[in-house]
C-alpha cells in the first residue's frame, strides 16, 4: 500500500522514514536502509531530522552516507547499538556487521542499474545489436546480484536473525518479481498492507 518508487514528490521518501521509524520501535534501531540513490537516501534524512526536531522521530542516532567516511559511520552505528544508517552503493556489499548490532534491513528500491550511464547504455546497445533482450540477459540478474548481495548485510552468521523490509512492490506485482525473489535465500516471506505486516514483524521481535 506504499506509493512506491513512482509516487509523486517526496511521498516515498516519507513512507520510507515512517517505516524506518516504526522498525526502528520493535527493534530499538539497529536498522539499516540501504537505497539506490543519492537524492532519495538525502530525502529521508531530511525528514528523519525534521521528525526529531519536531520531537516525533525518537532516540535514534541517524549516521548518513556522506556525511562521515564509510568506516567511521559504521563504527559509530555499532557503538550506538540503536542507530538508523542510511546507506547507497556501497553499503549494498562488503559491510559486515554481525551480530546484535545490526537487528533489521530496508531495501528502498530494487537495485536496477541506471540504463542511462554511458558504461550500462553501451553494453545494453551492444546486446540489441546481437539480437538479445539486454533487460533480461543483463539489466535483471544484475539487479538480482544487487539484491542477494543487500539481503546479506543482515545475515553474516549462524547465529544472526532479524527481518528484511522490500518497500519496492515491483518484486511482487512485475513479471521479473518471481525471478528476483527466487535469487534470494531461502527465508520466510510475509507481504500485504504495511498496516497488517507491522503485526507481523512485532510478533517476530517478541520472539527474538
Amino acid at each position: 500500500d506504499l506509493g512506491g518508487p513512482q509516487a509523486p514528490g517526496s511521498r516515498f521518501q516519507e513512507e520510507t522514514a515512517r517505516v524506518a521509524l516504526d522498525v526502528a520501535e520493535m527493534t530499538g534501531g539497529g536498522l539499516f536502509v540501504l537505497f539506490t540513490s543519492h537524492r532519495a537516501l538525502r530525502g529521508v534524512a531530511e525528514v528523519l531530522r525534521k521528525w526529531e526536531d519536531e520531537g516525533v522521530g525518537g532516540p535514534y542516532p541517524l549516521f548518513v552516507q556522506g556525511e562521515a567516511p564509510r568506516v567511521h559511520l559504521l563504527r559509530r552505528f555499532v557503538d550506538s547499538g540503536r542507530g538508523i544508517l542510511l546507506g547507497t552503493s556501497s553499503f549494498w556489499e562488503g559491510v559486515d556487521v554481525p551480530g546484535d548490532p545490526l537487528r533489521g534491513l530496508i531495501l528502498q528500491k530494487l537495485p536496477f542499474q541506471v540504463p542511462t550511464e554511458p558504461i550500462i547504455a553501451a553494453r545494453m546497445e551492444a546486446m540489441e545489436a546481437r539480437g538479445e533482450d539486454p533487460f533480461w540477459r543483463y539489466s535483471l540478474p544484475e539487479a538480482a546480484l544487487r539484491l542477494k548481495q543487500g539481503f546479506g548485510r543482515l545475515i553474516r552468521t549462524r547465529d544472526d536473525r532479524g527481518v528484511v523490509l522490500v518497500l519496492d512492490d515491483r518484486i511482487l506485482t512485475r513479471r521479473y518479481g518471481l525471478y528476483l525473489r527466487q535469487s534470494l535465500p531461502p527465508a520466510p516471506m510475509a507481504k500485504g498492507m504495511w498496516i497488517n505486516l507491522k503485526g507481523t514483524l512485532e510478533e517476530f521481535y517478541v520472539g527474538r
